[in-house]
């Protein structure tokens, strides 16, 4: 019985077959290991293509967020600074400020929240990394 070559060099498939003929293995069986080797490595290539497509989804949500994270924080001071310049917002009390500030924070995330749903809901949840250009 020989053993297969470690020199760094695929054996082909012809290769394959005739040494495994030369093991006593009938033409019939080395095809359907064949089959099966080429199946397997079909699976393989799928899980890692899963795999890979599952990393740059969590990925890019987690850079999404930390973006997200710091436009908020811009956000906050925007707001912050521009409500005293609004006359109905001006008040010497801090506590009465601050619940103004909650409460014009809270309209904003409500109007952002409600215009991502409807954009979520026009693209239908789906993956726009790999979905060709409209109209292609």
């Amino acid at each position: 019985m020989s053993l297969p070559d470690t020199s760094g060099t695929p054996e082909s498939p012809e290769q394959t077959k005739r040494r495994l003929e030369r093991m006593g293995f009938k033409p019939e069986q080395v095809q359907e290991m064949q089959k099966l080797a080429a199946a397997m490595a079909q699976q393989q290539v799928r899980r890692t293509i899963q795999t890979a497509s599952n990393f740059v989804t969590t990925v890019v949500a987690l850079v999404s967020s930390a973006v997200g994270f710091v436009a908020a924080f811009a956000w906050n001071d925007a707001i912050s600074h521009w409500l005293p310049t609004v006359p109905f917002f001006s008040t010497n009390s801090d506590v009465i400020k601050r619940f103004y500030y909650a409460i014009a924070a809270t309209v904003f995330a409500i109007i952002v929240i409600a215009v991502l749903g409807v954009i979520n809901s026009r693209i239908k949840g789906r993956n726009l990394i790999n979905t060709p250009p409209l109209g292609s």
